[in-house]
């Protein structure tokens, strides 16, 4: 069992784009993810549901149906096979958890 402070996370990352594992729960990887200023390219996944939980900053979920806007606190789930990306203006930061190999 590991603790982490989601806060702290993010500490000393300069990348545009930083994704990490952090744990799994049950099969499924809990990624922590940093971005900024960057859109991430289309894509979906095949066999797995993502959940995108925004810990800071705003992080703009497009998808086939539109755009969904997540502040802190707030999740979305992007359901398997639906086509999606992500995309930041400013700097957030992230909690994903999906089973993406």
């Amino acid at each position: 069992m590991e603790k982490h402070s989601l806060r702290d996370l993010a500490n000393g990352i300069t990348e545009s784009w930083k994704s990490f594992n952090i744990s799994q729960v049950n099969g499924n990887n809990v990624r922590f993810r940093v971005m900024e200023d960057v859109t991430a390219r289309w894509h979906s996944h095949d066999a797995s549901d993502e959940l995108f939980y925004v810990i800071s900053g705003t992080v703009h979920i497009d998808t086939e149906d539109g755009t969904h806007t997540l502040t802190a606190n707030e999740l979305f789930v992007v359901r398997a096979k639906t086509k999606h990306r992500a995309r930041v203006e400013g700097r957030a930061t992230i909690l994903v958890i999906d089973n993406i190999e």
